[in-house]
């Protein structure tokens, strides 16, 4: 069987290989290579705009934390003044004070409990934010978006290295096949 068998056109010799042998296997290297290293391209890109975002957004929350004002429990005044209407309420005599006097309390005594109740669902809220999007949060989607994009590097290094171990089997083999024979 023959060079020309094998659909080599120009071939110097049945073993050997043109010039435009030469060129179609490198396109056909440069074609099968294509695909994967288009792919760790978008990996690799993918991975550096996700770093980025997660770097803006620890930005954002390490100045969202640092511009944050201290803020009290609003109700610690309120439930004292809901335990000094008690302690007034007892010292009442007269029947009409008394029931003014336990109708201001009962009133304060539900917005307590709703505030309460509304403080709590607050501080699960806050909670789960800090937890989602606070400082911490933030830093560990850093830390994992850097992982990440290292690993998309070594991708991108083992595909350009598999293509770069291809050259150099084909050049070896254009060289043994284009040698002068013995």
């Amino acid at each position: 069987m023959t060079g020309r068998d094998h659909g080599e056109s120009g071939s110097p010799s049945a073993d050997g290989l043109s010039t435009g042998d030469r060129a179609q296997l490198t396109h056909a290297l440069e074609t099968r290579f294509a695909a994967p290293t288009e792919a760790a391209a978008a990996v690799l890109r993918r991975a550096e705009r996700d770093l980025a975002a997660a770097q803006e957004r620890l930005a954002e929350a390490e100045d969202e934390a640092d511009s944050r004002a201290y803020s009290s429990d609003p109700l610690v005044f309120m439930r004292a003044s809901v335990e000094e209407e008690v302690e007034a309420l007892s010292r009442k005599t007269n029947p009409k004070k008394i029931r003014a006097s336990y109708r201001f309390l009962l009133d304060r005594a539900v917005e307590l409990a709703g505030g309460e109740v509304e403080g709590f669902q607050q501080d699960q809220e806050d909670a789960a934010r800090e937890r989602d999007h606070g400082v911490d949060a933030c830093r560990e989607a850093v830390h994992r978006a850097t992982e990440t994009l290292d690993a998309a590097r070594t991708t991108w290094d083992r595909v350009l290295a598999a293509e770069q171990s291809a050259r150099q089997g084909l050049a070896i083999m254009i060289e043994k096949l284009t040698a002068p024979q013995e």
